[in-house]
């Protein structure tokens, strides 16, 4: 018999679920100039939308058996295509610095299968662990599946990889430059562009985030924790936990 063991923690935690189920007519247009303060799902039971996010210069039309998801502050207007177009929302939060950067552009995918809408009764839309345990079946997927990377970023998906995986090491920017095969100033420049932090930085938030999970299990002191992420300067740890806290 196999013997197949697996201990781990995930980096971020969800938290404030919310459920809207809306229909509208033809040429239903809204605006989030500042984009909503939770990620959300957009589900497609009928008829189809256009998404304009224009900090990604681009349009993303959906249509019935899509979903889109939206990360969290961006900015977009939609307008609803045709009549009697029926959408359902999830919405959500995160604990968990490294949550956007894991997912930081809008996705756009065909359901995981055809009854997953289904099961939203509304007994069910009001039960949080049901919303969570949706929402935690679609991040599966969605890790699973690998979504891809923008064609620009595709280079530093080894360095991602690396740094979401040994955040413990203290490796310096030129190795995780060499590992694109990219100059350390324009792997500097593209990282920071694409998940709006510097290597160091991103380590850091995810560092703290296995850190805190470290601590809520009440198995570590704060040392201790500190130490398994990858600080070794306490003095250090302090001023990166209370920028990322």
């Amino acid at each position: 018999m196999n013997d197949i063991r697996f201990s781990g923690n995930l980096h971020y935690k969800i938290k404030n679920l919310g459920f809207v189920e809306v229909v509208r007519k033809k040429n239903f247009v809204f605006s989030f100039k500042n984009g909503k303060n939770f990620f959300s799902f957009i589900f497609v039971k009928e008829g189809a939308l256009d998404y304009a996010f224009s900090r990604e210069r681009k349009n993303i039309r959906i249509e019935k058996g899509q979903f889109l998801f939206i990360p969290k502050l961006m900015p977009y207007t939609t307008t609803y295509l045709t009549d009697n177009t029926h959408i359902v929302i999830l919405t959500f939060d995160v604990d968990g610095e490294t949550f956007s950067s894991d997912f930081p552009v809008p996705i756009v995918k065909n359901f995981a299968n055809g009854d997953f809408l289904s099961a939203f009764t509304p007994e069910y839309t009001q039960n949080s662990l049901f919303l969570a345990s949706k929402i935690y079946d679609i991040l599966f997927m969605m890790e699973k599946e690998n979504f891809p990377i923008p064609k620009k970023y595709k280079k530093l998906k080894p360095a991602i990889q690396e740094l979401q995986k040994q955040y413990f090491k203290n490796e310096k920017i030129d190795y995780y430059a060499k590992l694109c095969y990219m100059s350390e100033s324009n792997f500097r420049k593209l990282f920071k562009e694409y998940t709006g932090k510097s290597p160091i930085d991103y380590r850091n938030s995810t560092r703290i985030s296995v850190l805190k999970n470290f601590l809520e299990s009440g198995e570590f002191t704060v040392a201790e924790a500190a130490y398994l992420v990858g600080f070794n300067n306490m003095a250090f740890f302090y001023e990166v936990y209370n920028k990322y806290r």
